[in-house]
């Protein structure tokens, strides 16, 4: 999932924040995730299950996120990480200089361009940063493999969790990923990455897995147009989750990135109706399960099972 901040190199414990908001893992979230009352981030449609969470501290450093999954049939057809590093105003001496090594020089990713990123936009000065881009990934390999050495092992209980949830991961993800830190709205360095399976949004099917030969690498995709539609769709939706991430981070307007030539309305629109009935269909679907069960157990007679049906395929 590209790096994204897990992140300090220092040795964390875990360590618990009471005034902030947790969910365990394994529980279902939808609508949106909350950090603190005054710090929410909107959520795709749908129910979301959280795959993962971690939190540390040390040194008044403090990391904390989550991954959540949106699942179907023990597949995720959605992926999201999400998560904050608070880094205390005392130690500006020190941090500075590392958030730049870390955030516009790292050897492996980061907020600078990128071959592989089909989108890049961003805004620094002095310590402030607001990223945005859009990319491809081979997910498997940047779980299991990544080329970064200092991140092999990471993520393990993540990947113990999938495990043992026989959850199925894509093989290929279109993704955004979205980082801003700035000491005027808090000093709070929060960041979204996201990464969807091509199929939910129409795409057609990939021959190449590997990053720099697929199909979406930003050298070969003029030769697959259906390909470059697709990407192009997940740039539209990402451009406008980025407008939305800024109100959330309450990030000030000259610190705003201007992504409005990314935007296309109408089609996010659409493609909102699109999940969002998706949404309502499986969720009929899943009343009409517990509805069939119940009358098979004996718990509904039939005539009761009847009017429940109706009004589940009426509402």
């Amino acid at each position: 999932m590209k790096k994204i901040l897990l992140c300090f190199t220092f040795c964390f414990f875990i360590f618990g924040d009471l005034s902030a908001k947790s969910y365990s893992i394994g529980s279902k979230i939808s609508g949106h995730i909350e950090f603190y009352k005054k710090y929410k981030f909107e959520l795709p449609p749908g129910e979301w299950t959280v795959a993962d969470r971690y939190v540390y501290e040390q040194w008044g450093f403090y990391n904390k996120g989550y991954i959540l999954l949106k699942l179907n049939n023990k597949k995720a057809e959605d992926i999201i990480m999400i998560g904050e590093n608070v880094i205390p105003q005392k130690w500006i001496g020190y941090v500075d200089p590392w958030i730049v090594e870390v955030v516009f020089k790292d050897k492996y990713d980061g907020c600078y361009k990128r071959p592989e990123y089909y989108v890049f936009e961003f805004f620094s000065k002095g310590s402030s940063f607001n990223c945005f881009w859009v990319y491809h990934l081979d997910l498997y390999k940047e779980l299991f493999d990544p080329e970064d050495p200092s991140r092999r092992g990471i993520y393990s209980q993540f990947k113990a969790w999938l495990r043992d949830s026989k959850i199925e991961l894509p093989k290929v993800t279109l993704g955004h990923s979205h980082w801003f830190f700035s000491r005027l709205t808090g000093g709070k360095w929060f960041y979204i990455v996201r990464n969807m399976d091509p199929k939910t949004i129409g795409a057609p099917k990939n021959k190449h897995i590997k990053e720099d030969r697929s199909e979406y690498h930003p050298h070969n995709i003029s030769q697959y147009p259906e390909h470059k539609k697709s990407m192009e769709k997940v740039v539209s939706i990402a451009a406008e989750r980025h407008k939305q991430f800024e109100i959330e981070v309450r990030a000030k307007e000259h610190h705003k990135l201007d992504l409005a030539s990314y935007i296309n309305l109408s089609l996010n629109k659409k493609l909102n109706l699109q999940n969002v009935s998706k949404v309502k269909s499986s969720d009929i679907l899943s009343q009409l399960k517990s509805l069939n069960e119940l009358f098979k157990s004996g718990a509904l007679s039939e005539e009761e099972f009847k009017k429940a049906k109706d009004k589940v395929l009426n509402q």
